[in-house]
Parts: C-alpha cells; structure tokens; sequence
C-alpha cells in the first residue's frame, strides 16, 4: 500500500514538474525569445501634439424663435378672400386674410351720415344757447350724441379692422389652416408666422456654473439636421433664478440665421465657451483603446535589428484621458507631445511587437470632423 502511494505521488511531481516546466519554456518565448519569432505588425501611427484649446460647459438646449406666433381670428366671420400662400415671405403689415365686412361697411355709412347729423345739431345747439332760446340741457344733450356716434363708428372702425388680418412681424408662413367660405370664430389658428433671421438657444446649465457665465459669452450650437457645422452665437440673457428642484439656472443665446437653416423645436448641443485657454496634449481617438482596466496607447519605441537597421517596436502604456473635441482626445496624463502612437493595428499586437509604419490610409484627427470624411 505505501509502495503505491509513492509510486503515485512521484508520478504526480513528475506531471506537475512537467507542466510548469512547459509553461515556463513557454512564457519564456513569448517575453523573452528573439524578436523574430513573431511576424511584423503592419500598423498607421501618428504623434501626440499640443494643441491650445479653450475650454467649454456643454448643455442640450432647444432652438427657439425671436418672435414667432400663430395668427388667429380675432372677430367671427366668413373669409372672402386670402393673399398669401403656404411657406410664404410676409412683411410686416401684408394683409393674410379677409373677412365678409359689407354689413359693417353699411353700419360705418350710417354712422358718419349720423355724425353729420349730430355736429350740425350740436352746432345750433351752441348758438340757441348763446342766444338764451334753449336750456343748457339741450347742448349737453347735443354733445352726449355727438359722442356716442363718434364711440360707435370707431368700434364699428375696429371690428371692420380686425376681419382684415394682417402679418404682425415679417417672416416667414407656415402651412395655411383655412380656406375661402370659411367661418372662423376668434381664436381659430390661421397660419403660424415665424421670423427666422435669428434663432434663440435656451437651456440650463447647473448652479455651480452660474459664475463662469456672463452676457455676450460666446457660444457653438450643432444640431444633428447639419451635422457637419457649427454655428456660433452669444449669451443675450440669463434666468436670475436657480430652479429650486433641479438647482439649475436657465440661459438663452442668439445666432443668426441668414440662411434659415436653423428652425425653432430643433434638439440643440451647446457649447458655452469660457475666457481662459489652455494647452492640451491630444490624440485621435482611434489610438485610445478603452477598458474597464484603463485606458492606453500603444507608443512606438525606437530600435534597431542585428544588422543595425531601425526596427520600430511597441509599448502599452496606460493614460489618464480628459476632454474630447470631434475625433481628438485630451492626454492629462501618461503621454508627452512627440511620442509616437498606434492609429491602427491594435488588436494584432502586445508588448515588444515589432512594426511596420504604413499611414497610406490617414485617420481622422480634426476637432470638427466632417461626416463624408469618416
């Protein structure tokens, strides 16, 4: 029995003695061994550079007109006649639509012959009072008349003003809502009008930031229609209240809108940016490999082979990573300006890897990317 036992424990420290053995010739290798046991990499690099960025708040905020409204019925009417059509440019003033008048039109006759009548009895009025041939109630009287028909034609003058709908602001019409024969009643919605040379961004940002912001603050709005622009404008107001359940404030800037790209309702990205300056070092984004673990680089180290030839091998080294502007990536730390990273290639390599530089292909490494390029 003992015999058994040892022959079976010597059997076991031979296997494990064998197994570690080959792992060690292994690893050994793969550390160790002579550079040309692995095939070169083929791989695109570039080299980290310092740029002067400036630094922004960022918040999502919803484009918005300067003055835009729906115009409405203001008096109960049949419509007799519209002069604009649907996506039209009004100025100010243009007459939209036009209401049956003709029954106030009669009224506004009968009042001004009315008026007439009543100037000429206030006028004998006056001198049979001078004249002492009537009591100053009959000129009192004269002149209370003269006053209410006045009263009623400018009422009369009002309605017949308000069946004339017209463009309160010059801009731009949205879809038209009525038709010729129409009976509207005050309040039914017409036509929207919107001014669209400028365009309003509002949106909010926490209440700890409420000092980095001042009026005219210079801005950058993207919204995803025009993914390749970005337009710029400036802070024109600021909440004075902080929001006592998000404990943020509210902003608004203008842009201007010449080519009416822009359009109120629009989903907006806004870049608020701030006085100070500072320089960065940055990176594409395609050299950061990301992970739970960390991020890294893969820096290019110089070297040559036995023949005394360059033979470019890697290093992965882990970085801390800050802001990010379009395809490139702030370094704050574990990279200097000048080092050479991968671009490419990444998944092909480890520690010590030699490689091949081929940049036929460039990747993207603009602050402000263009779409088609990508």
């Amino acid at each position: 029995m003992m015999k058994r036992m040892l022959i079976m424990l010597t059997l076991l420290v031979l296997f494990f003695g064998a197994l570690f053995g080959w792992r060690t010739y292994v690893n050994a290798g793969l550390g160790q061994g002579p550079a040309d046991q692995f095939p070169r990499v083929t791989i695109s690099a570039t080299a980290a550079r310092t740029e002067t960025w400036t630094p922004a708040l960022t918040a999502v905020g919803t484009l918005e007109t300067e003055k835009g409204v729906n115009v409405t019925a203001q008096a109960p009417g049949i419509i007799t006649a519209l002069y604009f059509e649907s996506g039209a440019e009004v100025g100010a003033g243009d007459l939209l639509v036009q209401q049956f008048i003709d029954d106030d039109l009669a009224r506004l006759d009968a009042l001004k012959a009315e008026l007439r009548l009543a100037e000429i009895t206030l006028q004998r009025a006056n001198e049979l009072v001078r004249d002492r041939l009537v009591p100053q109630l009959d000129l009192d009287t004269a002149e209370s008349n003269l006053d209410r028909i006045r009263a009623e034609l400018e009422s009369v003058q009002v309605t017949i003003n308000k069946k004339s709908i017209r463009a309160p602001f010059a801009g731009q019409l949205g879809i038209r809502r009525v038709n010729i024969g129409q009976y509207i009643q005050p309040g039914d919605d017409i036509v929207n009008l919107e001014s669209l040379k400028h365009i309003l961004v509002v949106f909010p940002l926490p209440q700890q930031h409420l000092p980095e912001v001042r009026l005219g603050q210079p801005v950058e709005v993207s919204v995803d229609a025009y993914p390749d622009r970005v337009f710029g404008g400036e802070i024109n107001a600021i909440e004075p209240q902080v929001n006592q359940a998000t404990r943020s404030f509210w902003l608004q800037a203008s842009l201007p809108n010449e080519s009416v790209g822009l359009r109120p309702g629009m989903f907006a990205e806004v870049s608020i940016l701030l006085a100070t300056e500072e320089s960065v070092v940055t990176v594409p984004q395609a050299a950061i490999t990301f992970s739970p673990y960390g991020d890294s680089v893969y820096v290019i180290q110089d070297a040559t082979d036995a023949s005394g030839q360059p033979e470019p091998t890697v290093q992965n080294v882990f970085v801390t990573t800050g802001a990010t502007r379009g395809d490139q990536v702030a370094i704050v730390a574990g990279l200097a300006a000048g080092q050479r990273v991968v671009t490419s290639g990444q998944l092909k390599l480890r520690n010590g890897s030699r490689v091949i530089i081929d940049n036929s292909v460039a990747v993207s490494d603009s602050a402000r990317p263009n779409p088609q390029e990508n």
